[in-house]
């Protein structure tokens, strides 16, 4: 059995693919077009909506048959929920047409919901990738990444337009503003928040936390044009800002203008799109990540 550790892939071994997982977590799954965000309703499936055309839910269950998704339709984004308090992360396995497992994911997280893997075409065939990236706050960060709009019952519509990478977490939305504030000063435009350098974004900042490290590379020795890769991204240029410890994001990004190299990253007039992480927790009680892209 392949053993895929967060952002490798490997071909899918037929025309369905079953994601599966026990243990107390809720699996559910995300249809995304070509912005990266749910197109409606039907988009979301859960337990309360299992079908959806190429997708269906069941307990402990994802089935993802890439051939029968809807028009439209570029990859599908798997979700796991712990459904009581999380324990030692158990792994997801990675099934064939035959039910036979051919791969197993990298292990669980303690966050209130996880990205376990997505199914996507590459030159013509389908792939899957693990993907590893926690939400501590939960179905509001797949809100933020998906354009999911949470509801008060705990399930989820799409959200109007607009919504977003930024959507539902003020101090994210300040940085991006403040940092497009000191672009506009400096005579340069704004940078477009991106769904994916968002994930990145979140995704390392998250891990920061998780493993209590602070820095650029993580313990894997993955860099931000690695982590940009694996949210997605196709870049022709890339770069990070990382901070501990600030509490709002006029201090934050006040800290990455007082600094040099993170100054050149803000006023960068080759960069064009911008994804903000913010997760509390760790040694330093906040940490911040700013993923700046150009795509290819």
């Amino acid at each position: 059995m392949i053993e895929l550790v967060a952002g490798a892939n490997t071909p899918l071994p037929g025309a369905a693919v079953a994601v599966r997982l026990d243990g107390g977590y809720d699996l559910s799954a995300l249809v995304l077009g070509s912005g990266g965000k749910v197109g409606g309703d039907g988009d979301f499936v859960f337990y309360n909506a299992p079908r959806a055309p190429g997708v269906s839910v069941a307990p402990g269950r994802v089935e993802v048959t890439p051939a029968r998704l809807r028009a439209g339709a570029e990859r599908v984004v798997v979700v796991a929920s712990p459904d009581g308090p999380s324990g030692a992360g158990p792994r997801a396995t990675l099934a064939g047409p035959d039910g036979r497992p051919f791969a197993r994911l990298p292990a669980l997280g303690p966050e209130a919901a996880l990205l376990l893997a997505e199914i996507y075409p590459r030159a013509g065939a389908w792939r899957v990738r693990a993907i590893g990236q926690g939400y501590s706050d939960g179905l509001a960060g797949l809100a933020r990444d998906f354009g999911v709009q949470v509801d008060d019952d705990g399930t989820g519509t799409p959200a109007g337009p607009g919504a977003g990478a930024s959507r539902g977490d003020p101090p994210v939305d300040e940085v991006v503003a403040a940092t497009n504030a000191e672009r506009a000063r400096h005579g340069l435009g704004g940078l477009a928040v991106d769904v994916r350098l968002t994930r990145a974004a979140h995704a390392h900042t998250a891990d920061m936390v998780r493993r209590g490290f602070f820095a650029h590379e993580n313990p894997d020795g993955a860099q931000v044009w690695d982590r940009a890769v694996a949210a997605g991204y196709p870049y022709r240029k890339v770069a990070e800002n990382i901070a501990a410890g600030q509490r709002t994001a006029a201090e934050v990004v006040r800290g990455w203008m007082d600094s040099p190299g993170h100054r050149a990253n803000i006023l960068d007039g080759e960069l064009t799109q911008i994804g903000v992480g913010r997760v509390e927790g760790g040694e330093y009680g906040v940490y911040w990540t700013q993923v700046f892209g150009t795509p290819r």
